[in-house]
């Protein structure tokens, strides 16, 4: 076999491994595509979530400084319950999984807003527990149960404001992208 036929039949095995290593790279971009995509409707669905927990919170806190029923409390209470285990929790838990799949930029983003949720489920438990322990007291009189209201406010702002600025960040990359814009290397 000759310098020429031996480079011939490299070439050709090369070639023959291309289209094996091709659709992998490309199932690679095609399932970050889709990952980003899905990362950017959960982060919408968190900033949903949490401007609905920031209203809550508002009423609440808004009661808190007159003497409103505990069943107005209990009531808003309870929607903020229900909003973070059925809407929060499953979004939060979902990127989690993902995370790790994402940019630096947007997992950085992802933890901020994993501990803003994890304070906001744990002052809402805190919450429950103080507004039950308060029994016939006014509400107005429990300085304890208020401060974790204004906590609870803080999260969920803190969540809305970060899920926007990141989605906002998102759309445009991908924009920028879609584009054909040459954009810089981020992290």
């Amino acid at each position: 076999m000759t310098i020429k036929s031996f480079a011939r039949v490299a070439v050709m095995a090369a070639i023959g491994f291309l289209p094996a290593a091709l659709p992998g790279a490309e199932t690679t971009t095609v399932r970050q595509a889709a990952l980003e995509r899905e990362s950017i409707v959960l982060i919408d669905q968190i900033e949903d979530v949490a401007r609905a927990v920031h209203y809550n919170t508002d009423a609440l806190t808004s009661h808190g400084r007159t003497n409103r029923s505990k069943w107005t409390h209990n009531h808003h209470l309870n929607e903020i319950k229900v909003l973070i285990n059925e809407g929060l929790g499953p979004a939060v838990n979902r990127l989690t999984e993902i995370q790790s799949e994402m940019p630096e930029w947007k997992q950085k983003t992802i933890d901020t807003m994993l501990d803003s949720a994890r304070a906001l489920a744990a002052d809402t438990n805190s919450a429950i527990q103080k507004m039950n322990e308060n029994g016939g007291a006014p509400v107005v009189l429990n300085d304890e149960y208020r401060a974790l209201l204004d906590n609870m406010d803080e999260h969920a702002e803190k969540l809305v404001r970060t899920a926007d600025a990141a989605g906002d960040y998102a759309a445009a990359h991908r924009q920028a992208l879609e584009a054909g814009l040459e954009l810089p290397k981020h992290q």
